[in-house]
């Protein structure tokens, strides 16, 4: 009897001890909380877009990984102002006027150098007649795609019009 509750207490520590060391790997900085939130309905306009991690995210000179990439329902890009990373937050800005499901695509790397990348959507309706083009952003992703200096590092998912 003393050897079986010797074995299952061995077997606990075991266990507790590859549980306890290996939390903090359990830690990485995943996507907890964003505005809009996933799956609401918003107004149109100027939207900010803002990602909040449970880790600091990668910043100064190191950052070029940080990227939101915002398409529309027929997986057009959508204007945006480049990503920036402060502390746990990783934001945007994007002016929509077209009511319809959007898509958020991010790509960043937490401080510890761990890689996160996921997606949302949320829904735009347009009741105010906001209109986009009368309040331009400076674009980053899509000018640099447009104009050839570069790709984005997050490329919209092929539809079934691209095969």
């Amino acid at each position: 009897m003393k050897r079986t509750w010797g074995i299952l207490a061995t077997l606990g520590l075991i266990i507790g001890g590859f549980f306890g060391i290996s939390s903090p790997a359990f830690a990485h900085s995943d996507e907890f909380e964003s505005i809009p939130e996933a799956g609401s309905t918003i107004e149109a306009g100027r939207i900010p877009i803002t990602l909040s991690f449970g880790e600091p995210l990668l910043t100064g000179d190191d950052s070029i990984a940080q990227e939101i990439v915002i398409t529309d329902s027929g997986n057009k890009l959508i204007p945006a102002l480049c990503a920036v990373a402060d502390q746990k937050d990783l934001s945007t800005a994007v002016a929509i006027d077209q009511p319809g499901e959007y898509t958020v695509s991010y790509r960043t790397v937490s401080e510890d150098g761990h890689p996160v990348s996921g997606s949302f959507k949320f829904n735009v309706v347009n009741t105010t007649g906001y209109d986009a083009a009368a309040d331009p952003i400076d674009a980053c992703v899509y000018a640099m795609a447009n104009e050839g200096e570069g790709q984005p590092l997050i490329s919209p998912a092929p539809t079934a019009d691209d095969s």
